[in-house]
């Protein structure tokens, strides 16, 4: 018996080690009062149209600017102010309280005892429940390494340039207690690789290469092919526009995992084939610059 229930859970971490690893190294809701919503290629239905007279000088615009921030509608300008509030988070270090949890979403796979296998699976991830329970308090001023991407250099490394192509939508809001929320998704991208792929410039992907590592040392998992899509996955960003700090930040991230190959643990072997879709969730709230 004790035989048997170290097999099911070595069978169970061949497939967490594809599942979980693939989105953890790794639309806006209604904020319950009244809002002044700008979308890209949508005007600002509650913008008013100024002209500056002769009379004012630069330093008067520069003023009233100051004041009242312009809510920026292209792509390229919400990933500019999303960009910047990242960076400057990234290097003041402010104390923050996140959480990370994951599940298991879809699961059609053509045995069904790797079905039951990805249902073990998801008991080495972290549910919600848990992640609330437990939250990562992070103090002022401790290592950002990690916040919010791993092992970056930046809070956000998409380039303005490139907001175009990586950018499915963008938009932002200026919400009823003057604060701006920015929600940007991406388009998809198969395999993507930390830093240099748009995902991995604003989300944590982990690199297929460390999961084929992983995949090795565990020797059980024989894949013939796989790959990792990564689809609508979203930041929400809540901000003060005029101090450009966080006061909140949601990433969603969406996997479709495809694989093909098998799972051996003598004397059986379980084939591979099929699809399971994983989502990843990270909330980080509370912060205090």
């Amino acid at each position: 018996m004790k035989k048997l229930g170290f097999k099911c859970l070595a069978l169970g971490l061949a497939v967490a080690m594809l599942l979980s690893l693939a989105a953890c190294k790794s639309s806006s809701g209604d904020d319950g009062g009244n809002t002044t919503t700008t979308a890209v290629n949508g005007a600002d239905p509650s913008a008013v149209p100024t002209t500056v007279g002769s009379t004012q000088n630069a330093a008067q615009v520069q003023a009233r600017e100051a004041a009242h921030p312009t809510v920026p509608t292209t792509k390229t300008e919400i990933l500019a102010l999303y960009t910047s509030v990242m960076n400057k988070a990234k290097s003041e270090k402010p104390a923050y309280t996140k959480m990370e949890y994951q599940e298991i979403t879809e699961k059609n796979f053509d045995q069904a005892a790797v079905n039951v296998a990805l249902s073990l699976a998801s008991r080495f991830m972290t549910t919600k429940e848990k992640a609330e329970r437990d939250p990562e308090i992070h103090e002022k001023g401790a290592d950002t390494t990690y916040f919010p991407l791993y092992e970056g250099s930046a809070g956000c490394l998409l380039a303005p340039e490139d907001a175009e192509e990586a950018i499915q939508t963008a938009a932002c809001r200026e919400l009823s207690d003057g604060n701006y929320e920015i929600v940007i998704t991406l388009n998809p991208e198969t395999d993507p690789e930390p830093f240099v792929s748009y995902h991995g410039q604003m989300f944590s992907p982990i690199s297929k290469k460390v999961i084929d590592t992983e995949i090795e040392k565990l020797r059980v998992v024989k894949p013939e092919y796989y790959s990792i899509y990564y689809h609508d996955c979203t930041a929400t960003l809540v901000l003060n526009p005029h101090t450009q700090e966080i006061v909140s930040l949601r990433q969603m991230t969406y996997v479709q995992i495809t694989a093909k190959g098998a799972i051996e643990v003598k004397p059986i072997r379980f084939e591979i084939d099929g699809t399971a879709a994983l989502q990843n969730t990270l909330e980080i709230t509370d912060f205090q610059y």
